[in-house]
């Protein structure tokens, strides 16, 4: 079971950041190394860092309003806390400080 959550969280670290790059947005710079996705917004912008957490089996979120927690839930990865899927989350987060509408999709 853990080894397909391991997988589970590489696949969705490769597809956020396929999606991200296929944006060809230029206000934000990705890259994904060492079992982390950084979202960096350029001209002072914030820093989004989506991570892998293999202790624990979840992917956490960091962004300058906080940092959260998604579990795999129904083949999707959700925060309990606040009832939100991640890849929606992120596209939420990304069009409040682009002024553009973002879309990401989770893939399953």
């Amino acid at each position: 079971m853990a080894r397909e959550l391991d997988q589970r969280i590489d696949q969705t670290m490769t597809q956020l950041t396929e999606q991200l790059d296929a944006l060809e947005a230029e206000e934000f710079d990705v890259e994904l190394g060492e079992g982390k996705l950084v979202i960096d917004v350029e001209d002072g912008g914030p820093k989004f860092i989506v991570s892998r957490q293999g202790a624990t089996n979840q992917i956490w979120l960091a962004e300058p309003g906080g940092g959260w927690r998604f579990d795999l839930v129904d083949d999707r990865w959700v925060c309990a806390k606040r009832g939100v899927e991640l890849t929606a989350n992120l596209a939420e987060l990304l069009t409040a400080v682009l002024g553009r509408p973002v879309v990401l999709t989770d893939g399953a």
